[in-house]
C-alpha cells in the first residue's frame, strides 16, 4: 500500500526544516502560519492548501514543485 501524499509531503518539509536547523516555531514566523499547523503538516494530519504549500517553500527557499517530486 502507497503512503499517503500527506505523509510524504510532511516527512519532506520537516526533512527541509531540519536541514536548514530550524524549530517548527521559527518555521512558523517566517511562514506566517501557526507553529501547531506545522506541526500537523508534517505528521500528515493537516491537508495543505495550495497558498501555505507555496509559503512553505518560499520559507523554506525551494520551489513548490519540489516538493512533491516522486510521489506520483
Amino acid at each position: 500500500m502507497a503512503t499517503d501524499i500527506c505523509i510524504l509531503l510532511g516527512r519532506r518539509i520537516r526533512e527541509l526544516r531540519l536541514a536548514k536547523g530550524w524549530t517548527q516555531t521559527y518555521l512558523s514566523v517566517h511562514a506566517g502560519v501557526g507553529r501547531n499547523y506545522i506541526s500537523d503538516v508534517e505528521l500528515g494530519k493537516k491537508e495543505i492548501g495550495l497558498r501555505n504549500l507555496q509559503l512553505l517553500a518560499l520559507s523554506l527557499d525551494v520551489k513548490t514543485t519540489d516538493l512533491l517530486k516522486g510521489f506520483d
